[in-house]
């Protein structure tokens, strides 16, 4: 549905909203409805961010291992993406 199809059905929704008004008991329940959703989204939200920082350590250890051609144990390399990792979560949170 394109923006321009969607304008009117918007419209029709506010004027029915505005037409019919809630009492405050059922507002403030849809508010924290959404407080709540939103809340949920925020959440998954922090663990997708979490595992790009994760995967972020991970291809700069990999790569820096590589580049230094070191031969490293895979072992090795986890405990270094797991530090690194440790390290940029203190930093950003403030705990540097």
């Amino acid at each position: 549905m394109t923006v321009y199809a969607m304008l009117p059905l918007c419209v029709e929704a506010g004027i029915s909203a505005l037409s019919k008004p809630s009492s405050e008991s059922e507002a403030l329940k849809e508010l924290l409805i959404e407080a709540g959703t939103l809340s949920a989204d925020v959440g998954g939200l922090g663990g997708m961010i979490d595992r790009a920082l994760f995967t972020a350590c991970a291809a700069y250890c990999y790569a820096r291992s590589a580049a230094k051609r070191d031969g490293k144990t895979d072992e090795t390399i986890t405990a270094e993406i797991h530090r690194a990792y440790d390290r940029q979560k203190a930093l950003a949170q403030g705990r540097s």
